[in-house]
């Protein structure tokens, strides 16, 4: 399935061999009509059909050639400009090429257009094997569908639709009987649209192994669809039905002997529900993603999921699940007792998934999944966690917070992500953060360990407070941060006060520096460190886009004669300078 995605990729290559680039040997380039045929067509393969007719049409004969060649395969792009003229011009050219169409994608495809004349005309596209429709109308969908069952390599089908009247029956029941389709998608923003099938008798199986239903679809209405796929490996579907008991929706046996990956986003089914389910549907799971906005707390309950996958899902290699919640002052959330830390068992770290939260606004979710490299595993010669490591790899990322009034809702929301996990890892994506704001937050997480930022304001909206000032001042001698990575630095004061704020920082590591001198930059840390005498500072990083060798001896230089430092250790690795020293 794999080879097929790729094969079916508006953006990456449409040849399933990977082509020999180079020229005869001995040829020297002088113009571009000496590149050979293959790196032309190579090129070719980034390019739009219409551009590429556009551009290279009625120059010579050698490009009228290879325009006519049946080794070049075209991607063809038909859509509006924003004045509303369509494009349509760059491909008439084509039409005498049809069987070079190897992927479509069309915008709003109307009667009378050249798009829709191919299909209604029953115009040769024997090679097209990738066709994506968005924002059809229903009249013009259902024409054009018809016609796709004469396609004899049609593999990928994507429909994007926005329209209410569609009725979805319909349209499964025509995409379900195609012969050779291997991967379908429809999505819409349509609410509770439905698919009324009956079930597949034998001679209706069809060839789908990948199904993404990107719309409202009960349990029920899945078991009547995936009846018709017996080849599916890769299924992805949304439920919306919000019910107060097991007796409102109809769960019935799925039987998909082959299907190994599931990914479900659910938003109000309680846990009893999705267990009913997993236990009727007959497979053998190797990937599941589970995402809800349920207000059933039993999803963070480590012990339940614990019990739950090795009795269902034995063969289970990799596990996502998104618990996600919204928080204000009057919004009342669930009490969570269970105590943090509970997906830290050896269950959970022999598999290598790990517990971590995400804040953005009022939005809590709560992610397991498997173990990613953080920022600063990527040092030179650092090895990766072991098991305990794991044990306090949680991290938390804050996005989108509010200065305004960021003491109350910041304590509500630590707390509650504190509730189920304690975090040692803290990582920030605004483009700026208060400094107030970061201390308020470093003050609610003593535990952290590492903390990344985009960048630090220190009067926006407001200045610090005396009391922030103090709060400062206490939190100095206790944070356990050891670890820091400021992303984007505009002066030199946001990394004195980083070194203040977390005094037993081992690792700084500094990205864009603004066109600050880097020796400048590089002398006034130092000197900062051998000033207040830091014992613990010991292993700098910073990001030099211009970075090279001789600027590297010319700051070992600097180093040695001002006597800086006395044993270090100074090196680039691609537009990275990591300075260490004893």
């Amino acid at each position: 399935m794999s080879q097929i995605k790729r094969s079916l990729s508006f953006n990456q290559s449409s040849n399933k061999k990977t082509k020999k680039l180079q020229n005869k040997p001995n040829r020297l380039i002088i113009s571009i009509e000496n590149l050979s045929d293959e790196l032309f067509y190579e090129i070719f393969e980034y390019l739009d059909g219409g551009e590429i007719h556009q551009a290279f049409s009625n120059l010579n004969h050698r490009f009228q050639q290879l325009l006519n060649s049946s080794s070049l395969l075209l991607k063809l792009q038909l859509q509006y400009t924003p004045a509303g003229k369509t494009l349509m011009n760059n491909y008439q050219p084509i039409r005498v090429n049809r069987h070079q169409i190897f992927s479509i994608y069309s915008w709003k495809p109307s009667i009378g257009s050249y798009f829709f004349s191919s299909f209604t005309a029953g115009l040769s596209l024997d090679r097209l094997e990738s066709l994506v429709l968005e924002t059809v109308d229903p009249s013009v969908l259902i024409s054009i569908l018809d016609k796709l069952k004469f396609l004899p390599r049609l593999f990928s089908l994507t429909i994007m639709h926005s329209n209410d009247l569609i009725d979805l029956t319909d349209i499964y029941r025509i995409i379900l009987s195609l012969p050779v389709l291997k991967y379908y998608k429809f999505m819409t923003n349509k609410p509770y649209l439905s698919v009324l099938l009956s079930m597949a008798t034998n001679e209706q199986f069809n060839t789908i192994e990948h199904l993404v239903i990107d719309h409202h679809c009960t349990f029920e209405e899945l078991s009547m669809i995936t009846s018709y796929t017996p080849e599916l490996r890769r299924l992805c579907f949304m439920n919306e039905v919000e019910s107060d008991d097991l007796k409102t929706e109809i769960i019935l046996p799925i039987n998909l002997s082959n299907l190994t990956h599931l990914s479900i986003r659910d938003y109000y089914k309680k846990f009893d529900e999705f267990e009913m389910f997993i236990s009727k549907l007959h497979s053998k799971l190797k990937v599941l993603s589970f995402t809800t906005q349920s207000l059933n707390i039993a999803y963070l309950d480590s012990y339940r999921w614990e019990e739950f996958i090795l009795k269902y899902l034995p063969q289970l290699e990799k596990f996502c699940l998104q618990y996600c919640e919204r928080i204000d002052n009057k919004y009342k959330y669930p009490i969570y007792s269970g105590g943090p830390n509970q997906f830290f068992s050896s269950f959970w770290i022999e598999r290598q998934w790990i517990m971590e939260a995400e804040i953005a606004g009022e939005y809590i979710t709560h992610v397991v999944r498997p173990y990613r490299k953080r920022w600063h595993e990527y040092i030179p010669d650092k090895m990766i966690y072991s098991s305990a490591g794991f044990c306090k790899s949680t991290q938390l990322t804050l996005t989108y917070i509010s200065s305004d009034a960021h003491d109350e809702l910041i304590n509500i929301h630590c707390r509650r992500v504190l509730s189920a996990a304690q975090i040692y890892h803290l990582e920030i994506s605004d483009e700026k953060t208060f400094i107030g704001t970061l201390i308020q937050i470093i003050k609610l997480l003593p535990e952290l360990d590492s903390l990344k930022i985009r960048s630090l304001s220190f009067d926006q909206p407001k200045s610090l407070s005396a009391e922030e000032l103090a709060i400062l001042c206490s939190i100095a001698n206790t944070c356990k941060i050891t670890k820091v990575y400021l992303e984007k630095m505009v002066g030199i004061g946001e990394v004195y006060l980083l070194m203040t704020l977390c005094p037993y920082m081992l690792y700084l590591k500094v990205g864009f520096i603004n066109n600050i001198n880097v020796e400048l930059f590089l002398r006034n840390i130092l000197e900062k460190i051998n000033h207040e005498r830091n014992n613990y500072l010991r292993s700098l990083c910073f990001h030099i886009p211009t970075a090279e060798d001789k600027m590297i001896k010319k700051l070992e230089k600097m180093i040695n004669i001002e006597k800086l430092l006395l044993d270090f250790i100074i090196e680039r690795v691609l537009d990275n300078i990591y300075l260490k020293w004893t």
